[in-house]
């Protein structure tokens, strides 16, 4: 998910944007139906004006797969050919994050990876989910709610933030009810195989992470035999129970502040915490308390409370000299770096509009519309407060589980199912961004092989040697388990 991170980005246009260029061809169609012409050309603010390799066309396809001969939408797609066409072993889709964000730019960034060689041997394809970039969309401008105070308890805090996402989904879904009740992983996995046909693709491979994963998973289940070779890493869980991903995510968080408050004892002549694991824990959890019975109020929008203290405390390993910098500096009466946070850009989204940026009306559906859990508050409340208690360090974040406040659809949860196609996950052992129980979880679900890395970094398959793994198993169909190196 570039993630699974959400970013609050204004939209311009409160509107279904129905974005073209060209004739676009119907679903199925043959694929001289797609019109190519250059990106660069044709999609507005493409981000190398100078590229001659990459190509883009629109694909109608049904808003509705019940309904084949109702209304239809534009998918943006793109595609590079095989470099080397006597090699050409046929079409590779790469879809390398989300929700929210367009992928049609992922042939390009493909050929830059450490899967790049496979530029050479297969036509590389990316396409923007509906509701994203290129593709017919809503954008829906986001709006602040009432203003709550920066003493107010955590429970009030939160209930502010459910409240205004209620505000937001309501609202922005209103606009067009049909369209959003259709935004869907099983939909983008119907709108690949649709691609597929236009392609005159019998068989297609795939390279997926983050939320790409999910997309993956979903189409292998449902069309397993248009599937070559496929391979997912930094993987999402098979069913999404937006509760339990939290949980997740705050399972991995505590092992590592475990790990963290180990380094801060080796590093006591820099941060004084304490020469032990025991010392430093006793000393960080003191801090909290003490945040927690007398928030100290920074300005008129942070403060520094329990929550603070607990998002330190759940600091991935690469950033722990900061939090330790700044757990030390409001130990000691100072403000830290990280209670003033850069305001964040305003960006736009749309071939003949800028499409950068996160659409929020996708990135809540693709959660709501199929993750179950979320539209109660108090329920929601009280499995923050379980995950906090059975966490004690880093438990009870309000996060995935606030996405879905006030979503006027019911869930309607992906089914997977296990297949015969050549299939290869990767995990990340220390990850917490996409947990690696959930790549674990995926692979006993959908069958296929596993692949641990021995990292804790989101997506690092293609910055690491085992990338090499991953050309092997896309040029031979082999697969692989055990473990490989990461990045540390």
């Amino acid at each position: 998910m570039v993630e699974l991170k959400k970013v609050r980005v204004a939209a311009v246009v409160v509107a279904v944007v129905a974005v073209g260029a060209g004739v676009v061809a119907p679903a199925g169609a043959a694929e001289e139906g797609l019109k190519w012409e250059p990106c660069a050309k044709v999609a507005n603010n493409w981000s190398d004006p100078g590229d001659t390799k990459s190509e883009c066309a629109m694909l109608a396809v049904p808003m509705d797969y019940a309904k084949p001969q109702g209304r239809k939408v534009k998918i943006a797609v793109s595609r590079r050919k095989a470099a080397d066409p006597a090699k050409r072993r046929g079409v590779l889709v790469a879809s390398l994050g989300g929700p929210g964000l367009g992928n049609i730019e992922d042939p390009k960034a493909f050929s830059t990876m450490g899967l790049g060689a496979l530029a050479a041997d297969y036509d590389v394809v990316g396409f923007d989910m509906r509701g994203t970039g290129y593709s017919d969309k809503i954008d829906c401008e986001w709006q602040d709610g009432p203003a709550v105070p920066v003493t107010a308890s955590a429970k009030e805090k939160a209930k502010a933030g459910f409240d205004a996402y209620t505000e937001y989904n309501k609202r922005c879904t209103a606009i067009d009810p049909a369209f959003v009740k259709q935004l869907t992983t099983t939909n983008n996995a119907r709108d690949l195989d649709s691609l597929r046909a236009a392609l005159g693709a019998p068989k297609i491979s795939f390279y997926g992470v983050s939320y790409g994963t999910a997309i993956g998973t979903v189409y292998r289940s449902m069309f397993d035999s248009h599937v070559d070779r496929m391979w997912l890493d930094s993987v999402m869980p098979p069913v999404m129970d937006l509760s339990a991903m939290d949980g997740s995510v705050d399972a991995v968080a505590e092992k590592g502040f475990g790990r963290f408050v180990t380094w801060l004892a080796q590093h006591d002549a820099e941060y004084h915490f304490g020469t032990t694991a025991d010392a430093v824990n006793a000393a960080l959890f003191a801090l909290r308390d003490q945040l927690t019975q007398h928030p100290r109020v920074v300005d008129d929008t942070t403060v520094l409370d329990r929550q603070w203290a607990t998002g330190q405390f759940a600091s991935p390993q690469s950033i722990w000299d900061s939090a330790a910098d700044d757990l030390a500096t409001v130990r000691d009466g100072g403000v830290p770096a990280s209670a003033h946070p850069a305001a964040g850009a305003r960006q736009v989204f749309g071939f003949d509009v800028n499409p950068r940026g996160l659409n929020s009306v996708q990135y809540n559906a693709m959660f709501c519309n199929e993750g179950t859990g979320g539209r109660d508050f108090e329920q929601a409340w009280g499995e923050v407060q379980a995950h906090q208690r059975e966490y004690p360090a880093t438990g009870g974040k309000f996060e995935i589980a606030a996405f879905c406040g006030g979503w006027p659809f019911p869930a309607q949860p992906w089914k997977p199912v296990k297949g015969s196609s050549a299939f290869e996950v990767s995990g990340h052992i220390d990850e917490g961004e996409t947990p690696y129980s959930w790549a674990v979880d995926t692979q006993k679900a959908v069958g296929g092989s596993l692949l641990t890395v021995l990292d804790g970094q989101h997506g690092s398959l293609d910055k690491i040697p085992c990338a090499a793994k991953a050309v092997d198993f896309f040029r031979t169909g082999h697969t692989v388990s055990g473990s490989c190196a990461g990045i540390r």
